[in-house]
């Protein structure tokens, strides 16, 4: 009996510290409010990444990742004293070496009075179909905010909740819509695509985001970033601002030989006034001691400095180059398993690509 009564008093805890629950929210479906950082209207799931008419002729396991919502927001305003989500999952996806708050959750932020990005809290996914707050017992007052969704998992439907005395719309600022000004657009590897950040907000493309108040498509295809032709097609099809290819932890040095000229040509020829950036494979922190490793990516990386030389000499003047060097650090305390990005990894990634995408 004492057992029992205890569990309930734990179980009421919340309620009676916080006084909301999701469940006592008024849901606003996310189709209504303003997807953000997507690169194409043609989706096969509306919050996926990559063009439905390309399915054919793309991997499966490339596919597969781009149902993904990896880099994905919702833009709204409101002036709600308490905020929620409710969203289905796509697979209920787990991992070992990442949270499930960064697999599947999804968090919030909100727009300062210096237009500054703040993150307030994180929904916890709770299920395949979760249900969660963000945060309670704010003043009331309207504000702009912005929902990263889940990194490894797709969504199929997702819900604002507000308190039933609030209004929920499209953003009042302007300031990191949809469309408001051309996107810089990231293909890469699992890094790029958020392996192995704490929360979604906290990958270098969404951190570039709010730095720049500037859409950044994020297709980072986790183990499957081998510079395909049907690749190079898709990324081609964006009108970006600006281009970085960061690939390379997914390709051997075979694999630049037979695809990298094709790709990064093809590219450059469709868009030969956009900077395309060539990133240099990251120092992981095995290879200080794992030899082969290292002689592998100094081969690989060396290859890539060689084409990109190349390439600026065959009259590809649109290229730029991201050196490996300093780009998570020096120290090799920004990765998870010796790879695989931290928040700690990401934010001192996303410092870096801010000093080139500046230039």
């Amino acid at each position: 009996m004492k057992r029992v009564f205890f569990t309930m008093i734990m179980a009421l805890i919340p309620v009676i510290l916080w006084g909301q629950k999701a469940s006592e929210l008024v849901y606003t479906d996310a189709r209504e409010l303003m997807l953000i950082n997507q690169g194409f209207d043609n989706t096969e799931l509306y919050y996926s990444r990559l063009p439905a008419d390309m399915k054919e002729v793309t991997r499966q396991a490339v596919w597969d990742l781009g149902l993904n919502s990896a880099g994905l927001a919702i833009r709204f305003s409101t002036d709600a004293k308490a905020i929620g989500a409710k969203w289905t999952l796509l697979n209920n996806f787990n991992m070992a070496h990442m949270a499930g708050t960064g697999i599947r959750g999804i968090d919030l932020y909100f727009l300062d009075e210096n237009d500054t990005w703040r993150f307030i809290g994180t929904a916890q996914p709770n299920g395949k179909e979760s249900s969660n707050l963000f945060v309670r017992n704010m003043s009331g007052k309207m504000r702009d905010y912005m929902a990263y969704l889940p990194l490894y998992d797709g969504v199929t439907c997702v819900e604002i909740g507000v308190d039933s005395s609030a209004v929920i719309g499209m953003p009042r600022s302007n300031l990191l819509t949809k469309g408001s000004r051309k996107p810089i657009l990231f293909y890469g590897t699992s890094i790029t695509q958020g392996g192995c950040a704490s929360r979604p907000g906290m990958i270098y493309t969404s951190i570039i985001s709010r730095d720049r108040q500037q859409e950044v498509i994020n297709l980072g295809f986790s183990g499957n970033a081998r510079m395909d032709k049907s690749m190079a097609e898709i990324v081609a099809r964006v009108d970006a601002e600006q281009y970085v290819i960061d690939c390379l932890p997914n390709c051997t040095t075979q694999i630049l030989r037979d695809s990298a000229y094709f790709f990064i040509t093809y590219l450059a020829e469709k868009h030969p006034d956009k900077p395309i950036f060539m990133v240099e494979n990251v120092i992981f922190s095995y290879t200080q001691v794992d030899v082969k490793s290292r002689n592998d990516l100094i081969e690989k990386n060396e290859y890539w400095r060689q084409l990109y030389k190349r390439l600026r000499k065959e009259g590809y003047r649109n290229l730029r180059y991201i050196p490996a060097k300093n780009l998570t650090g020096k120290d090799y305390e920004g990765s998870v398993d010796g790879a695989h990005q931290t928040d700690l990894g990401f934010l001192r990634m996303a410092k870096t690509f801010l000093r080139y995408l500046k230039k």
